[in-house]
């Protein structure tokens, strides 16, 4: 198992801000209960992937919606087929796995075949790649008391699935820029107040404490909320203060993908990102991702950091000063 980090394949921003839109709208067509026109935006959204569609910058967010509107418009065998590629895919890249909403997603579609035993098996393999409270935030709270195994009995399982599920509208795991509850705003604003003061007095790894916490209190989808992109960053910053690149790495690619915050407009997370490729030997990725820093801020974001990512950029990039 390579335990690297799997890049996923960036499409042009123009064939993004399509799949995005279709997608938005088949969510939108879904809320009106127009299931069939709902599942046809998404397909045509899915249809668009080009190449290794289970791998793109844009794969995870159409996935979240087009298995559960399978479900809802009854075509399980299509879901479950669907789920089982992404697994798939996952389980042969050979990269390590942190996704776990594909194994969520496929044992909620086996409990629509009234399968409770492989749903179990699936939700287990959750918890096993990592899956916490917060990625079973969005569904039925039970999903989380199976994958823990607190409850196991089928019959009990199945009929809180009718309960639950069946007799309410599905969720899709839509990403939505929502606002976190107050107490939960100012429970977060108090743990980041804690870790700026520690990241002063260089307590990296009690640092990374402190905002996990804060990070967990923020539900899935989190790319969705500002917060988690403030603390993805600073979370990766730690990392990279202790040299643990590849952890590092997690949380800016994390912080990248947050629909709330352009991170492109952000010369640190781009500075970070180029720097922590160049660490792993992505030479390409380095290159362009400290040259957005560059483009962002000049020379100067790079005069306190190790001056070989300046001279990495100088000696790849025909360099002129931005503006």
């Amino acid at each position: 198992m390579n335990d690297d980090i799997r890049m996923a394949v960036s499409l042009p921003q123009e064939l993004e801000n399509e799949v995005f839109e279709l997608s938005d709208l088949a969510c939108e067509l879904l809320e009106e209960g127009k299931v069939e026109e709902a599942l046809e935006k998404i397909k045509l959204a899915w249809d668009k992937v080009p190449g290794t569609k289970f791998n793109t910058s844009v794969s995870h967010l159409i996935l979240c919606a087009l298995i559960p509107i399978l479900n809802t418009a009854g075509q399980y065998k299509e879901a479950l087929h669907l789920a089982k590629e992404w697994i798939t895919d996952l389980e042969t890249s050979g990269y390590k796995i942190y996704h776990t909403i594909p194994y969520i997603l496929h044992g909620e579609t086996l409990l629509f075949l009234k399968d409770a035993d492989a749903a179990k098996e699936s939700f287990y393999q959750a918890v096993k790649y990592g899956a916490k409270k917060r990625d079973f935030s969005d569904q039925a709270a039970f999903y989380l008391e199976v994958a823990q195994k607190k409850l196991n009995d089928n019959q009990e399982i199945m009929a809180l699935f009718q309960e639950k599920v069946l007799s309410r509208s599905v969720t899709i795991l839509r990403p939505e820029i929502v606002e976190l509850a107050e107490e939960v705003s100012a429970r977060i604003e108090e743990l980041s107040e804690q870790g700026n003061e520690l990241f002063e007095e260089e307590k990296y790894q009690e640092c990374i404490e402190v905002w996990s916490a804060a990070l967990a209190l923020i539900p899935e989808p989190q790319n969705s909320y500002g917060e988690a992109f403030w603390l993805e960053t600073s979370i990766g910053d730690c990392y990279f203060m202790l040299k643990d690149f590849e952890q590092s790495l997690v949380h800016f690619l994390n912080a990248k993908g947050n629909i709330e915050s352009n991170a492109y407009e952000n010369p640190f997370v781009m500075l970070r990102l180029g720097e922590l490729f160049l660490e792993g030997d992505h030479f390409n990725d380095a290159k362009e991702f400290l040259l957005r820093a560059y483009m962002l801020e000049g020379e100067e974001i790079f005069k306190t950091e190790d001056e070989k990512y300046f001279v990495f950029l100088k000696q790849n990039v025909e360099l002129n000063k931005p503006g």
